[in-house]
């Protein structure tokens, strides 16, 4: 990678770093720069404003999310594996990236200035649009053959996300009670997303318990 690459490689790892450690409101131009070891003039000359920064770090995040789930609706994946990926996937980066549900939550939830990007980002890539619809096949092929109650992909999506951030939004209240170290945290963090699958799989499965890999 040439060294002007690299440059601004880092300037968009740092300011990642610092929204999700201070928020975006709270972190300039001057504190990515100083941080990185550059002029503040080069980071406008790479990425003009701070709002685009932000917005490539959210692009970025997107392209990653949407690669995955493609990847997991390849081939002849049932839905029980499907699940079981989707929650290993969103427990591998909250793990590694532990403020972003309050980033998120600050930054699209309290911003509607966000959310119409948001809107507005997911509507220009139609990609998003065929993930969802094959994820939408996929249950309501389940939902006819009776293996899973009548539900909607939404519907699962959202129960599922909302189990994992609210691990990971709580998490700072149940350390400082009840865990002592990071080996301690790792390990709650583990028995949660294996109780959280089995939860989803008991809610929307109608076979026995015993037929799941769990």
């Amino acid at each position: 990678m040439a060294k002007n690459e690299q440059l601004e490689a880092k300037i968009l790892q740092t300011a990642e770093e610092l929204f999700l450690e201070k928020g975006f409101d709270a972190t300039s131009t001057t504190d990515i720069a100083r941080k990185v070891g550059c002029n503040q003039a080069l980071v406008h000359y790479y990425y003009r404003t701070k709002e685009n920064l932000f917005f490539q770090i959210f692009s970025k995040k997107f392209n990653l999310l949407m690669s995955y789930i493609n990847a997991g609706l390849q081939g002849t994946d049932s839905l029980e594996q499907v699940i079981q990926r989707f929650i290993d996937f969103y427990f591998n980066i909250l793990s590694s990236n532990r403020n972003l549900p309050f980033f998120m939550i600050n930054e699209l939830i309290m911003n509607p200035e966000r959310r119409r990007y948001l809107y507005d980002f997911m509507n220009q890539h139609a990609d998003s649009n065929s993930y969802y619809q094959r994820m939408e096949d996929l249950v309501q092929k389940e939902v006819q053959k009776g293996t899973i109650r009548p539900i909607t992909a939404i519907t699962l999506i959202l129960d599922m996300i909302s189990l994992i951030v609210f691990t990971f939004v709580s998490l700072p209240m149940y350390s400082d009670f009840f865990l002592q170290s990071e080996e301690e945290i790792q390990y709650y963090l583990e028995q949660r997303k294996e109780e959280i699958k089995t939860l989803i799989m008991r809610g929307v499965f109608t076979i026995h318990d015993s037929q799941f890999n769990l």
